[in-house]
């Protein structure tokens, strides 16, 4: 039976892991080493608060893009955009900023247009933008809507709240039902003439008879039609008697109506009632604002924070074997984070001890070195000034601290550590720098240990991988379920 050693366990469980991190990188976008893949288009928006460097471009939803670039160009803010070439913009796509959720990060979804609108080529730029109005505006607005709605009811108050007014109301109902006589007795007046209207038709009709035989048989064909129409006026002005008996009817609702909006207005002027106490109290209005503001900041303090996951593996030339770092970032600010590493070190933690031996009868003293377990673990703290980084705390389970400084937007960093300050061995000093690639693959290269005093010092070489929490909800997000 085929027995590994314990090196061999640790050497299969970094390949395992090295594959499965290349496989998550391919999961998450398809991204390529070296140059990326697509063309470049721009678009210029009144702000872009929120929205970070590589956040996502998205039609109807799906990603189809990257910001590139951010950029301040006169008073607007200017983002340099590349989508892959597989996707066509049309000229009349609509640019948009929003934002994925509550709680999400920013993006820019790009609206279509027609489909037989022209395509834009490399370089050119999305002139259509639309705007939604954020929270600080919202409030303003609602301020204003409540400063007319004060002015309002203290005009209200004034008309109706007054003894004068309640008169005037009470004329102008009595106005009303005034006026609803009058109708009523000029529709009683216009039936009694309507009657004998009929009664001269039907006389006349009768002298025309005995006239002539001719003209009584055109009368007699007609006479349907004139009573037809007489008919139709009758029923016209019965109807238009119902219609005013309503308005008597309705006027004394009105009157109610009147008073009670009144009686609203008046209590709300007084600051009865939760209107009235929004409108009157200023207390209550500060309140508001300070809760929308509270609930504001929440929401961009969370929007900032970041987290990354990374793999590097250092092959170290002098040990002839591969170091491993395991690290989990947690960013809540930009110029913050938490550092926390699990490293697989091949050459483990040596410890020197003086022990007594007998050689050849003489007691003497000789130093011996032992081998304890491989993996470590740090945990530091981390504080950015513009483009120098000091962090400190564990690192390689013993304290020490660090400085990293970024170059060509972060695409460069150099790095130097200091830990494990044993006066045998010598402190643990390494010296190195990463360049990234692209957003997930970067290379490190540098020397480990260099002022080790018992030959541990080595030169090395590797590659890493990272990933940002939204790759991770968009690579387990499209994996598909695990069934048992």
């Amino acid at each position: 039976m085929l027995r590994l050693s314990a090196e061999a366990k640790v050497g299969i469980f970094v390949f395992m892991g090295l594959l499965l991190l290349v496989y998550m990188s391919l999961r998450v976008g398809g991204m390529r080493l070296g140059r990326e893949e697509g063309y470049l288009l721009s678009v210029r928006l009144d702000s872009a608060a929120g929205l970070d460097k590589d956040a996502s471009v998205k039609i109807a939803g799906v990603e189809v893009g990257r910001v590139k670039d951010i950029i301040l160009e006169g008073h607007k803010a200017k983002l340099i955009l590349r989508v892959r070439p597989d996707v066509k913009v049309g000229k009349d796509f609509v640019a948009v900023l929003k934002t994925s959720g509550l709680l999400g990060e920013r993006y820019l979804e790009l609206l279509p247009g027609s489909p037989n609108a022209p395509y834009l080529a490399n370089g050119e730029e999305i002139t259509r933008v639309m705007t939604y109005t954020d929270m600080d505006k919202l409030i303003n607005i609602l301020s204003e809507v409540a400063v007319d709605i004060k002015s309002v009811t203290a005009s209200m108050s004034q008309a109706f709240g007054s003894r004068e007014g309640e008169e005037k109301l009470k004329n102008i109902v009595s106005n009303l039902e005034e006026i609803t006589v009058s109708v009523n007795a000029v529709i009683q007046q216009n039936d009694e003439k309507f009657s004998s209207t009929m009664t001269n038709f039907e006389d006349f009709s009768s002298s025309l008879r005995d006239v002539s035989r001719s003209l009584n048989a055109l009368i007699a064909e007609n006479k349907d039609d004139l009573r037809a129409g007489v008919e139709n006026l009758r029923r016209a002005s019965v109807k238009l008697e119902e219609a005013m008996d309503t308005i008597s009817k309705v006027a004394p609702e009105v009157k109610n109506t009147v008073s009670s909006i009144g009686s609203i207005a008046k209590k709300i002027d007084q600051g009865q009632g939760t209107i009235g106490k929004l409108i009157n109290e200023p207390t209550t209005h500060d309140e508001i604002n300070k809760t929308l503001t509270g609930i504001n900041s929440y929401i961009e303090r969370a929007e900032r924070f970041r987290t990354f996951v990374s793999y590097r593996g250092e092959y170290l030339f002098d040990a002839k074997d591969v170091k491993n770092y395991f690290s989990l970032r947690i960013q809540p600010k930009a110029d913050k984070y938490y550092l926390l590493e699990i490293v697989d070190d091949p050459r483990g933690y040596r410890k020197t001890d003086k022990k007594k031996i007998i050689v050849n009868g003489v007691l003497t003293t000789t130093k011996v070195t032992t081998t304890s377990e491989s993996v470590k673990f740090s945990a530091q703290l981390a504080k950015r000034f513009d483009n120098l980084a000091v962090r400190g705390g564990i690192i390689e389970s013993t304290g020490g601290a660090g400085v990293d400084y970024y170059f060509f937007k972060d695409m460069v960093k150099v790095t130097f550590e200091a830990f494990d300050f044993d006066k045998e061995r010598g402190p643990h000093l390494k010296v190195g720098a990463n360049l990234h690639i692209n957003n997930y693959f970067f290379v490190t290269a540098g020397y480990d240990d260099f002022a080790s005093k018992v030959g541990l010092e080595s030169a090395y070489l590797g590659l890493g991988l990272q990933f940002e929490d939204e790759d991770l909800k968009y690579l387990f997000s499209n994996a598909p379920p695990v069934r048992f």
